[in-house]
């Protein structure tokens, strides 16, 4: 074979690999401009080299990252993101607050002293006074997470009594990002003038050690020292997950471009906008092109398609998206819809429901009810198996598929299973889980006050009504299998456990997540919180299994 018929071949093969794995492409892009970046610095740096050192072309690392500073940037948020996750790995909220900080001390110690790339990264930055840094907000949400959760420790050390008031986490973060750097970026110049001893393993271990000691003795009260204090018993304190509370810090600053006063419609357009803004890449094997316009007693409805790619009937999700009643739409939970699609191999219908006040009760499940019967009645056109229909939702959306799949019982039209993500079963706001996560995140119970008031302005009938509080149903017998997801930190997370055992009282098979570590309307945190992926893929096995299970006609 001649050279150039070599050439085209391993071109061939890299176009190919491309298609099948890009996310595979695209990591090793950034290890291999890690490295470059690393020993040219940014202005040194060629995109050239980067190309011939990877398994693609130039224009392909163009087409990822749009130009180098692109790719310096995702470099470094690439960076930033693994020691944040790493930190992530340490379980901190469970130690005693001296513990919890020197450990925290001793990872950022060996994390620089082991990953010494991300300190040169940091070093070439600061060349360029931060600038790159500046403009993403990722990495100003995974060092908020830090920070808070700095926080956290100092504070329960505060209520203990162990250490000094008048500290901030932000000073706690500089002494220890300050010992840890400087004993990677001056390494070569203090090891050229005073030897390597104190580099070699026995000196690191000593120097990780007098580190903690040192943040430590800093921040304890005087007279008091890590070693004379014993660990007495705690209040098991909330887990929360950083990637939370990462998503919180973006959400924070693209939030802050609204002026108070603003009208619904425009909050309702800035949730969509923050929405689009954070979505992830659509799965490859997802078409989500396909809209109807579908006729309901509570007037014409959309619905969103996102079909798996897969030839012949699919099972199909009815899917009813969250945001209190009076916001959202299927475009703001497309990430979700997406997945589920994807992952379930099935056809899922997002129903772009009325919302409220202008349409308060019982339009949304008007208009739900006829989408389901017009996915029946079009099942075949649609390509979905109209024997196999399930209804699901999130938050607002988890009750209104409650509601539904009651409704659907009481008109005998089938429904295979229903899926309720953290959902609003009740407005009843005296619980105990109202009081633990009075402060949220994401949702507090003063808000679910305010929906249910849009939702339904009667109050007595907001508490009471069946179609409206799935909990005061007479009866939940003969339901559909159900899956409920909660979050441990939500203030309606008591709501859906309550709804969650009195179906199982009334013989419903029910399966249930705690949700640890996690809080209402997670499922949005997609982008910055992995722990939320995990539990959307649990919720998506549970779908693929009770579908597979219809469709045995058992």
């Amino acid at each position: 074979m001649a050279k150039g018929e070599i050439r085209d071949e391993v071109d061939v093969t890299a176009r190919r690999s491309w298609k099948q794995d890009p996310e595979a492409v695209r990591e090793n892009i950034l290890q291999t401009a890690r490295a470059v970046f690393v020993a040219h610095g940014l202005s040194g740096a060629k995109m050239d080299e980067i190309a011939a050192r990877t398994r693609t072309s130039k224009r392909m690392i163009y087409y990822y990252f749009g130009d180098k500073e692109g790719l310096y940037r995702a470099v470094l948020e690439d960076a930033y993101a693994r020691m944040r996750r790493a930190e992530d790995d340490l379980e901190l909220e469970s130690l005693h607050p001296v513990e919890a900080l020197r450990q925290l001390t001793e990872f950022t110690f060996d994390h620089h002293s082991r990953e010494r790339d991300f300190v040169r990264l940091v070093m070439v930055e600061n060349i360029h006074q931060g600038r790159h840094m500046s403009k993403s907000e990722m990495i100003a949400g995974q060092n908020s997470s830090a920070i808070r959760l700095l926080e956290e420790i100092y504070r329960r050390g505060c209520d203990e009594g162990l250490f000094r008031s008048g500290l901030t986490a932000l000073e706690l973060h500089w002494h220890i990002s300050a010992l840890a750097i400087f004993n990677v970026s001056n390494r070569a110049t203090f090891s050229n003038i005073f030897g390597t001893e104190l580099f070699e393993p026995k000196g690191q271990d000593m120097l990780r050690r007098h580190t903690g000691d040192m943040v430590l003795r800093f921040v304890m009260k005087p007279g008091l020292s890590p070693e004379d204090v014993e660990q007495r018993p705690q209040t098991k304190p909330r887990k929360i997950d950083p990637g939370i509370y990462r998503f919180i810090e973006v959400l924070e600053a693209q939030q802050a471009s609204l002026p108070a006063g603003t009208t619904l419609e425009a909050r309702r357009v800035l949730y969509n906008s923050i929405a689009r803004n954070l979505r992830l890449p659509t799965p490859p094997n997802i078409e989500t092109d396909t809209e109807h316009w579908i006729d309901s007693d509570g007037g014409p409805v959309r619905v969103r398609i996102f079909r798996h790619m897969s030839s012949g009937p699919q099972p199909a999700l009815i899917y009813l998206h969250g945001g209190g009643f009076w916001r959202g739409s299927p475009e703001s939970h497309w990430d979700t819809t997406a997945r589920l699609a994807s992952w379930t191999r099935q056809t899922v219908i997002s129903v772009d429901y009325a919302l409220a006040p202008e349409h308060p009760c019982p339009t949304a499940l008007e208009q739900t009810l006829s989408v389901i019967a017009w996915a029946r009645a079009k099942a075949e056109t649609l390509g979905i198996d109209a024997e196999r229909i399930a209804i699901g939702g999130d938050g607002a959306g988890g009750n209104l598929a409650a509601v539904t799949a009651m409704t659907c019982r009481d008109r005998n039209i089938p429904l295979c299973a229903q899926l309720l993500i953290y959902p609003i079963c009740d407005f009843d706001l005296t619980r105990t889980s109202c009081r633990q996560n009075a402060e949220g995140p994401l949702l507090r119970p003063e808000n679910v006050a305010d929906m249910g008031a849009r939702y339904c302005p009667d109050k007595k009938r907001l508490m009471s009504d069946p179609m409206i509080t799935p909990l005061s149903a007479p009866t939940l017998t003969d339901l559909p299998p159900a899956f409920i997801a909660l979050a441990a930190n939500d203030p309606m997370r008591d709501s859906g456990a309550a709804y969650a055992s009195a179906l199982k009282k009334a013989g419903v098979a029910v399966s249930i997540d705690e949700g640890e570590g996690l809080a209402h309307d997670y499922l949005r945190t997609l982008s910055h919180c992995p722990l939320a992926e995990d539990k959307l893929r649990i919720i998506s096995d549970w779908l693929y299994e009770v579908f597979r299970f219809a469709g045995d006609g058992a």
